[in-house]
């Protein structure tokens, strides 16, 4: 199975990410993507159009509305999905899903953290969120993934509650040196390298893992593909 974490940026690029997106359909199962406005949704419609969409929004402080969404390939059956932190807008937003394909169940949470303030370093919001996450996740049965933006630098207590719950932290892991790319270090010059994460259980048997540096959004895609 193959699966694309990605904040789309609410689809700035245009054409560039829509391509994109063409060609990796061909391939991938699932994409959980962050930031996806009308324009992304209604395009995807077009482009995505054997996926089935599961989709919510956040209410940010300034009240403006960030959707996300994941999309799951008609070929697998979706048991379950439910939207994470809904309750606390001083949070961020997940979206959780549980696929079964080949006999085997996939739990995969898509994460979009809290953004403010713009430092990505801890808070108390952002180890609530954390904290809240890992619960969710704690009970539930089988094979977990746990992915998205996170707004969080790679050396936070934020993140390393995850390692320390025995997640892998793929970013960590592989070496992976940034998420980001110049359409974010344009607008904040103290070029901050990590937002993105991919948080895995122990089982999971992981092919690749990949960070395109690409330029389809001011985020890069993770994209892992796993046995089964």
């Amino acid at each position: 199975m193959k699966i694309m974490f990605l904040n789309t940026w609410e689809a700035a690029t245009g054409e560039v990410l829509w391509n994109y997106l063409k060609e990796e359909s061909e391939n991938c199962e699932v994409f959980c993507f962050m930031e996806t406005g009308d324009k992304f949704r209604r395009k995807c419609k077009e482009i995505l159009s054997n996926y089935v969409c599961i989709t919510d929004k956040k209410v940010v402080v300034n009240k403006n509305e960030y959707f996300q969404s994941t999309y799951v390939r008609v070929d697998n059956k979706i048991l379950k999905s439910e939207t994470l932190l809904r309750f606390d807008p001083c949070l961020g937003l997940g979206i959780f899903t549980q696929i079964q394909r080949n006999n085997k169940v996939w739990n995969v949470a898509n994460i979009h953290g809290v953004a403010k303030p713009g430092d990505k370093l801890d808070n108390p919001k952002r180890l609530e969120q954390s904290q809240k996450i890992i619960e969710y996740m704690a009970k539930i049965d089988g094979i977990k993934l746990i992915g998205g933006d996170f707004n969080l630098e790679i050396e936070t207590e934020s993140v390393k509650m995850f390692e320390k719950n025995g997640y892998r932290n793929l970013i960590k892991e592989f070496g992976i040196e940034t998420t980001r790319n110049h359409f974010s270090w344009d607008i904040y010059p103290q070029k901050q390298l990590w937002a993105d994460y991919l948080f895995v259980s122990p089982e999971v048997k992981v092919k690749s893992f990949e960070v395109p540096r690409n330029e389809v959004s001011d985020h890069l895609p993770l994209i892992v593909e796993i046995e089964g």
